[in-house]
C-alpha cells in the first residue's frame, strides 16, 4: 500500500511540474507582443550632446493625439529631467549618498497632455561605462504601458521567485536531514549559490524594477550577488563532479573573496563603483565556469564518465548558449536581458537537486539493509535474544569493568526434555525461559543467548539494580510459568551472577566466568535439593 502510494505521489509530482513548465512557457509566448499593443515607439526630433556628457532628445508631439499621456522610457544609472516650454515637468536625479552615486534603474513615466507639443528629455550619465547605453521611447497611456510591462515580465519574474523559493526549499531540506541522512555539504552549496542566482535574476527582471520602490538597494543586490555566488559554485560542483583540485579551487575562492573585499572598498571610497568594476566579476564567474569546464573535459579524458558528468554537459551545454544570448541583449541596452537562461537554470537546477537527494535516498536504504543484515547477523532467530557473535563482539569491545555485572542463566534438563518429548518441545523451551529471562534482566542490560540453553545478562554501571531481587522475580516467573502452563515438561533454570571486582577479575571473559561458577553452584543446588 504504501509503496502504490509512493508512486502515485511521484507521478502526481511529475504532472505537476510539467504542467508548470508548460503554463510557464505559454506565459512567455503569449505576453512577448502585449508591449506593442499599449504603446507606440516613439523616435526623437533630434539628439544632442552636451559639454556635461549629457544626451538631449528632443520630440514633436504635434501629431499625436490626447490619447498619449505619457512618455516612457528606461533608464540605468542615469539622472533625467524632462522640460516643456522651458519648464521641468519630470526628474529622476536622486542618487545614494553614502551606498552609491547612482540613482539606479527606474521606468520613466512622462506625463503629458495636448498643450505639449514640444518636450525635452535630458539624460546624465553617472558613470562612463553607460555613457553610450541607447534609450528607447515609448508613448502611450501610462497606466497601460505599466500594466503591459508589467505583465510582459510576469513570467520571468516568477520563474526568478521560483528558483530562490527552490533554493530555500534546499536548504531547509539540508538543515533538518543533512544529521539524519548523512547528506554532504554539496546540497548546502548548492542552495547556496542557486540562491544568490534566483535573488540577482529576480533584481534583474522589469517586473521588479516596476514594483519595487528602493531603486538605491535594487541597484546593489545584483552585484552582491554575483560576487558572493563563485565560492558555493566552486565548491558545489569541485565536489559534484569529483574535481578535487585543491589548489586551483582554493585560489579561485581566495580570488573571489579578496575581488568581493577590494571591490567593495572601491566602490564606498566612490575610487570606482561596482558598475565600473562590473566587468571583473563576470570575468571571475568566466573563470569558475571555466574551471568546471576544464575539469569536466579532464573527468571524460580518463574515462570517468558519470551520470553526474552527463546531467551537467547536457545542463551546462544549452545554458551557457542561452548565458551567451543573453548576454548579447546585455549590451545592447537596460531592461531585462535574461530572457531565456534563468527558465534553463531553473530546471537545471531542478535536475541536480533530484538527482542529489535520490542518491543520498538510495545510500539510506543501503544503509537500512546493511544494518538489517548486521541485525539478523547478530540477532537469534529462535528467541530474538542477541546471538553469540554479538557476545563476541561485546567481549572484545568492553574495555571499562567498571560497575559492570554478568548474570548467567542454564535451563535445567533440557536434554531429558529433548530425549522424552522431542526437539518441538525442546525448543519451546528454550523459547520460554529465553523470553523470562529477557523480560526480568533485559530492562537492565543486553540479552545474549551464548549457547544452546545457556544465556546471559551484560548489565552496565549505568543501572543501579538489586541483583537477588531480580534473582528471586525470575524463579519466582519460572515456578508461575509451569503452574499456568500446563506444560508436558518441567521447568527449572540455574542462575548466577557476579560484580566486577578487580582483584577478582583481570578482563571481561574472567567476570562472566564467575558468574558461570556462580550459577554451576546454582545448579549444583537444585540437584541436591
Amino acid at each position: 500500500m504504501k509503496s502504490f502510494m509512493d508512486k502515485v505521489i511521484t507521478q502526481v509530482n511529475r504532472v505537476l511540474i510539467v504542467s508548470a513548465a508548460m503554463v510557464l512557457i505559454a506565459c512567455y509566448f503569449d505576453t512577448q507582443d502585449n508591449l506593442t499593443i499599449s504603446m507606440d515607439r516613439i523616435e526623437p526630433s533630434s539628439e544632442a550632446l552636451l559639454a556635461d556628457g549629457s544626451k538631449e532628445y528632443f520630440f514633436n508631439l504635434s501629431n499625436y493625439d490626447y490619447h498619449k499621456t505619457g512618455l516612457m522610457f528606461l533608464t540605468s544609472h542615469q539622472t533625467v529631467k524632462a522640460y516643456s516650454q522651458g519648464k521641468e515637468i519630470y526628474s529622476f536625479t536622486k542618487p545614494g549618498g553614502f551606498w552609491t552615486s547612482s540613482v539606479g534603474s527606474k521606468y520613466n513615466f512622462v506625463d503629458i497632455n495636448d498643450n505639449m507639443h514640444f518636450v525635452t528629455v535630458v539624460l546624465k550619465p553617472v558613470y562612463n561605462v553607460v555613457s553610450d547605453q541607447p534609450t528607447e521611447f515609448y508613448i502611450g497611456s501610462p497606466n497601460s504601458m505599466y500594466n503591459s510591462i508589467l505583465l510582459e515580465s510576469m513570467p520571468r519574474f516568477f520563474i526568478s521567485l521560483l528558483i530562490v523559493i527552490m533554493s530555500l526549499i534546499i536548504l531547509i531540506y539540508y538543515a533538518f536531514m543533512h544529521k539524519r541522512q548523512k547528506l554532504s555539504k554539496e546540497l548546502l552549496y548548492l542552495g547556496s549559490f542557486t540562491n544568490f542566482c534566483g535573488i540577482w535574476s529576480i533584481n534583474e527582471t522589469n517586473f521588479a524594477n516596476l514594483i519595487f520602490q528602493n531603486k538605491i538597494l535594487n541597484s546593489l543586490i545584483p552585484y552582491y550577488c554575483l560576487m558572493l555566488l563563485v565560492p558555493p559554485f566552486i565548491m558545489f560542483f569541485d565536489s559534484y563532479l569529483n574535481i578535487y583540485s585543491k589548489v586551483i579551487k582554493r585560489l579561485i575562492i581566495c580570488a573571489s573573496m579578496l575581488q568581493f573585499i577590494v571591490l567593495t572598498a572601491l566602490h564606498f571610497l566612490k575610487i570606482a563603483e561596482y558598475r565600473e568594476t562590473l566587468v571583473f566579476v563576470q570575468a571571475m564567474i568566466c573563470i569558475a565556469v571555466l574551471y568546471l569546464i576544464v575539469g569536466m573535459i579532464t573527468q571524460i579524458a580518463k574515462h570517468r564518465m558519470t551520470q553526474h558528468i552527463e546531467i551537467c554537459a547536457v545542463g551546462l551545454g544549452v545554458f551557457m548558449i542561452s548565458v551567451v544570448v543573453d548576454i548579447k541583449q546585455y549590451y545592447k541596452g537596460p531592461g531585462d536581458a535574461d530572457r531565456i537562461g534563468r527558465y534553463i537554470f531553473f530546471f537545471f537546477v531542478a535536475i541536480l537537486a533530484k538527482d542529489m537527494i535520490n542518491e543520498a535516498n538510495e545510500i539510506i536504504a543501503k544503509g537500512k539493509q546493511v544494518k538489517q543484515l548486521e541485525v539478523f547477523a547478530l540477532t537469534d532467530s529462535m528467541t530474538g535474544l542477541l546471538n553469540r557473535n554479538a557476545f563476541e563482539r561485546q567481549a572484545r569491545s568492553e574495555n571499562n569493568l567498571d560497575g559492570l555485572i554478568a548474570v548467567v542463566a542454564d535451563a535445567n534438563g533440557l536434554k531429558q526434555c529433548n530425549d522424552t518429548y522431542g526437539h518441538e518441545a525442546g525448543d519451546e523451551y528454550i523459547t520460554i525461559v529465553a523470553k523470562i529471562f529477557n523480560d526480568v534482566y533485559g530492562k537492565y542490560g543486553n540479552c545474549y543467548r551464548i549457547g544452546g540453553d545457556e544465556f546471559c545478562c551484560i548489565i552496565s554501571y549505568k543501572h543501579s539494580v538489586n541483583l537477588e531481587r531480580l534473582k528471586s522475580i525470575f524463579l519466582t516467573k519460572i515456578y508461575t510459568e509451569n503452574v499456568n502452563g500446563n506444560y508436558a515438561y518441567d521447568i527449572s533454570v540455574a542462575i548466577g551472577d557476579a560484580c566486577y571486582d578487580p582483584s577478582k577479575d583481570f578482563n571481561f571473559r574472567s567476570l562472566v566466568k564467575r558468574a558461570d561458577a556462580d550459577m554451576y553452584e546454582n545448579k549444583r543446588t537444585v540437584k541436591l535439593s
